[in-house]
């Protein structure tokens, strides 16, 4: 297997110096190269492509944003981080933007390899040439949200506090509100009203909050002017069920929050990809829709036919690399196909498939629509599958109970 290829860029030879001893013992696994500031590393670009680039932001000359935007121009299938010690917070997340992820100084080895070997992961799992032709293809992925990055680097922090994680919300007067909207509906049941977004992510989880956001940021930057029907609010409300589906049935398995939480996660931004391709490739992902729609088949296969790839693959690869663990990654891109993760698959994927299934066979959006039967064979193989008629149940229960999100 041939090495992984990373680039380090930063102003400071020092600095430099102490990644390369920090970085020594990777050696054997990926081929490093150092560049002192944005015009020596794009000269180095030119002759010498990277898989990954790692990017301080304050450089002189060309700072970190610039140099990652012509990065993103430049070699758009290359992965884009920043590792920063600047203390400006505004600063700071204005240069998300251009960047899949954002790491802090100081921070640790350890820290530093496992955020680079979960993003250089991506490639055992979306193995597929087709996947990474079309990430190619795309001019300006999708980046991660400022305030869903600045909600995960506040948890980082030792002084996190529920009144600076709700501060945070509030920066985003229209995501605040609807998040507020969303919590006081039934779905969440809450037992009082609640008044701040501080309150709704004390009584929530951060976990649930963070996939809220992110589900918000992506949504709210679709223009479905321009799909007369591709439905959002009706793919929003199955996003919805399928979250609230999915953790309940890992619940039925015993499984304990953390993971009930990463099964939510999941479930909740399972469809993402779609709006992804369909925002980026308007004139193709209008044929999708039509064939989907005329022949009766999913929108998935009708992705396939067209594009190469599907919104499962899609939406799981951004999410990896902004950072997600495999398990949502994984429940995402597998949520059609549950026998392609494997015998070791972790809960997300039985339950998301599942929860997908029997959300869209109680809740038809759209009788043009082929249906997305349960795959009984793989979650036989995966031991479930004398589970399937409780979990057809809690569907139908959930359903029952008529816990609108927007009511």
């Amino acid at each position: 297997m041939a090495q992984q290829r990373i680039l380090f860029v930063d102003d400071e030879p020092q600095l430099l110096g102490g990644l390369r001893r920090m970085l020594w013992d990777r050696r054997g696994d990926w081929e490093m190269h150092f560049a002192e500031g944005g015009v020596a590393a794009l000269a180095l670009l030119e002759h010498t492509p990277v898989d990954l680039v790692v990017s301080d932001v304050r450089m002189p000359g060309m700072d970190g944003p610039e140099f990652l935007e012509a990065v993103r121009r430049r070699w758009p299938g290359t992965v884009r981080m920043i590792l920063s010690g600047h203390s400006d917070r505004e600063f700071v997340y204005r240069s998300i933007k251009p960047a899949h992820q954002y790491l802090s100084k100081p921070c640790t080895p350890q820290e530093l390899k496992a955020t680079i070997d979960r993003v250089l992961g991506l490639r055992a799992i979306f193995t597929d040439e087709r996947l990474r032709e079309t990430v190619a293809r795309i001019d300006s992925l999708p980046v991660l949200p400022a305030v869903f990055a600045e909600l995960t680097e506040e948890l980082r922090s030792p002084n996190a506090s529920f009144k600076t994680l709700g501060a945070i919300l509030d920066k985003d007067i229209g995501l605040a509100a609807g998040l507020l909207k969303l919590v006081n509906s039934s779905f969440f049941g809450m037992p009082r009203r609640i008044a701040s977004t501080e309150q709704a992510v004390t009584l929530l989880g951060l976990e649930t909050v963070r996939a809220l956001v992110l589900s918000h940021s992506l949504f709210s930057r679709f223009d479905s002017r321009r799909y007369p029907g591709f439905g959002l609010s009706g793919l929003w409300d199955h996003s919805l069920g399928v979250a609230r589906l999915a953790r309940n049935l890992a619940g039925l398995e015993g499984a304990g929050k953390p993971v009930e939480d990463v099964c939510f996660m999941a479930g909740l931004v399972h469809d993402a990809g779609k709006l992804v391709l369909a925002d980026l490739f308007e004139e193709e992902y209008s044929r999708v829709l039509d064939i989907a729609r005329s022949r009766n088949i999913t929108t998935w296969q009708a992705e396939m036919e067209i594009l190469g790839v599907s919104h499962a693959e899609i939406g799981a690869y951004l999410l990896g690399l902004w950072g997600f663990e495999e398990s949502v990654v994984l429940g995402v891109a597998r949520h059609h196909q549950p026998g392609l993760a494997g015998p070791d698959a972790p809960l997300a994927v039985p339950v998301v498939h599942a929860a997908n299934a029997l959300e869209h066979a109680l809740v038809v959006i759209n009788h043009q629509y082929a249906e997305h039967p349960l795959d009984t064979v793989a979650l036989t193989a995966l031991g479930l599958g004398p589970r399937l008629a409780a979990w057809r149940e809690a569907g139908r229960s959930l359903l029952a109970h008529g816990d609108s999100p927007d009511e």
